[in-house]
């Protein structure tokens, strides 16, 4: 198969999805047009597929055998109100395609219909493609849901391939991370409990916002004394709510943050600490803390090497060595597709979307206009990336 000339060939159609879907973009757990969108296309192309899926994702299957390879593409918008003023630009209030998603669900459709083309040879090689439309990366991980329905199954998938839209790099760049790519991510809130007195007798109480601030600039030597400089650990307090009232010593105050970092261990230790600080600070000033640690936070990112090197070498062949970068640091930003690669070989890559000579802004921006032509690295890229992983190319 040529990929680059199927790739044309493909792609005026995926430029007309993508701005149908840049037009009506839908949040996380809201994505029903979307999802009606991308099985009406499946419809259109014979491809089977299963609706529905952890709300309203869609898993379609090419090819047959005991084993298959998965792509993934996520759905849902962002609550930000567009300022583009491009043509098609959203038609829904308050929401935009501000991080990409609209790319990767049209350029997944795009190699789901290359790759309908090989079906026959897919399943002559035993191999199944499953195409992962996965809603609520956003926000609650709709690809843990989709895991915990069963779809890494019947057949089992052994690799899974996604990208990221990069505005960073020149567009078309296939842009790689080996090892940890994305941080463990670890809400938590934490409940100070002081005593209150009126504020001309402060001696008669427990000052929870001093606590609290406290506990703040504790929090702070995490990173800085209990980690090496080289080991990126973030602890972030992003919500402070004390008091009631500027004459009354607040007898609780309540925190909210993030933990971010790069592996496991790493989180764990850190966790630890994170209690053991608040808990000698609240003493230390007479009253006490509790830690509330959220259960839907995201694993850490991690690409596996044999993948990562073999998708490196496609992009040389395809997109030429002069398209590749290598990203100079891991980003502690997180992303649910960290439950595939936990799961099974996988790899996440970005492609640059930077126009040429245009402005610059970054994901979640409301003037964020990628370029479109970024399209053709990334549908290559997955269709290569599978056919590799299957012998077919």
């Amino acid at each position: 198969m040529d990929i680059l000339k199927e790739t044309e060939r493909v792609y005026p159609k995926v430029v007309e999805m993508r701005r149908h879907l840049h037009a009506h973009p839908e949040v996380a757990q809201q994505e029903k047009e979307t999802s009606a969108f991308v099985c009406a296309r499946l419809d259109e192309l014979g491809i089977r597929y299963h609706a529905n899926v952890a709300g309203y994702g869609v898993v379609a299957e090419i090819g047959e055998g005991d084993l298959a390879i998965g792509i993934r593409a996520d759905m849902d918008a962002l609550p930000v109100t567009e300022e583009t003023g491009l043509p098609y630009c959203s038609q829904n209030p308050g929401v935009m395609h501000a991080c990409g998603h609209d790319m990767h669900t049209a350029c997944l459709l795009g190699s789901a219909e290359i790759l309908k083309g090989v079906e026959g040879e897919l399943t002559k090689a035993g191999r199944m493609v499953k195409l992962f439309f996965q809603p609520a990366e956003e926000t609650i991980g709709g690809a843990e849901r989709m895991i915990k329905e069963g779809y890494l199954e019947n057949p089992k998938v052994t690799h899974m391939l996604a990208y990221h839209v990069d505005p960073l790099y020149p567009t078309g760049t296939a842009v790689f991370c080996y090892g940890p790519m994305n941080a463990e991510t670890q809400g938590f809130g934490i409940t100070v409990k002081g005593f209150s007195c009126h504020g001309a007798h402060p001696e008669r109480g427990v000052d929870a916002i001093v606590m609290a601030s406290a506990i703040v600039q504790a929090l702070q030597s995490i990173s800085s004394r209990f980690n090496a400089p080289t080991t990126p650990v973030i602890v972030t307090i992003g919500a402070f709510h004390a008091g009631n009232a500027g004459n009354v010593v607040a007898g609780t105050a309540e925190l909210t943050g993030t933990m971010r970092a790069l592996t496991p261990e790493v989180m764990q230790f850190n966790k630890a600490k994170l209690e053991q600080i608040i808990s000698g600070v609240a003493a230390a000033y007479g009253g006490t803390a509790e830690v509330h640690w959220d259960s839907d936070g995201y694993p850490a990112l991690i690409n596996d090497a044999e993948v990562t090197h073999m998708l490196e070498d496609l992009a040389g062949e395809l997109l030429g060595k002069d398209k590749i970068a290598i990203m100079p640091e891991p980003s502690l930003g997180g992303d649910d597709f960290a439950f595939f690669t936990k799961e099974t070989k996988g790899c996440y890559f970005d492609i640059g979307t930077q126009v040429p000579g245009g402005p610059f802004y970054m994901l979640h921006n409301e003037h964020f206009v990628p370029d479109e032509e970024s399209m053709k690295a990334a549908i290559a890229m997955e269709v290569g990336g599978v056919l590799r992983l299957v012998g077919l190319y």
